[in-house]
């Protein structure tokens, strides 16, 4: 049985997209449930799934709200259940993720109650298994430039925060957008916010695995990357030098993928 925790005044919805991940979907609702929010809810939209997601889902019963139809991909998925969500809060975490512990998202709720739009700590890289595989440091945020020019994601996407307002004013995520939607996303979103904050705790866990995106497709993913962080540069008209180190990370991920490519490092 779950500990509960008193009302809170902001409420959060935990929206899942999933697609075919059966074997990881339970834990991560679990984790979700393990936070002990008691106003709270779960959406798990998933784009017709033709393993056992459903099964996984009726373990849940009420506590879990399920949509299983057809979609567009990951972006179309989120932004559907972020329409759907009576939350003001959102907690966008992917069905082969999951929370550190049951403290994480409470730790991000607190500051966000004294009024910031969007609140977000560190991360962990695991396994398909749970084995710890290096933790994901969290980067502060003083301009969007600094979003541009870090080399990936200054932040694990599933340990961020965000309220649902700031997310349906910007647009959204690009359903364009295969592997750095939720890169394009921060981009829109911390100049529209009021306030951030960053906590210094570890708050999600991403899996790597042979079927994650940022893992079979690699390539793809860094050419997607590329093409958002071209599109920032000359929106924001950044500098040269600003230029030059956004160019240098990149190059970085190429080495990256390349040293995993030719067997000199393991990705999972």
């Amino acid at each position: 049985m779950h500990a509960k925790v008193n009302l809170r005044r902001v409420r959060i919805s935990f929206v899942i997209p999933t697609r075919n991940q059966a074997a990881y979907l339970g834990a991560c609702i679990d984790s979700c449930l393990q936070q002990g929010i008691e106003d709270s809810e779960i959406l798990v939209i998933d784009g017709a799934s033709t393993d056992e997601t459903a099964a996984v889902v009726q373990r849940f019963g009420e506590r879990v709200r399920f949509v299983s139809e057809p979609d567009d991909g990951q972006a179309s998925a989120v932004n559907k259940g972020v329409r759907m969500a009576r939350g003001e809060v959102i907690a966008w975490i992917n069905s082969d993720d999951y929370y550190s512990d049951p403290g994480a998202i409470n730790a991000l709720l607190s500051v966000m109650e004294d009024g910031a739009d969007i609140a977000y700590g560190d991360g962990l890289r695991v396994d398909a298994h749970g084995g710890a595989l290096g933790r994901y440091a969290a980067h502060p945020v003083e301009k969007t430039a600094d979003i541009v020019m870090w080399p990936a994601s200054f932040v694990l996407q599933p340990a961020l925060l965000f309220r649902r307002e700031l997310f349906l004013r910007v647009g959204g995520l690009d359903e364009s957008l295969h592997y750095a939607l939720d890169y394009d996303l921060w981009l829109r979103m911390f100049p529209a916010a009021s306030s951030t904050r960053q906590v210094h705790r570890t708050i999600a866990c991403a899996r790597y695995h042979a079927d994650a995106k940022s893992v079979a497709h690699m390539r793809r993913q860094i050419l997607e990357a590329y093409q958002v962080k071209r599109r920032a540069i000359a929106a924001l008209s950044m500098p040269l030098s600003q230029q030059l180190r956004t160019h240098l990370g990149v190059a970085t991920m190429w080495a990256y993928w390349l040293a995993v490519r030719s067997g000199l490092r393991r990705l999972v």
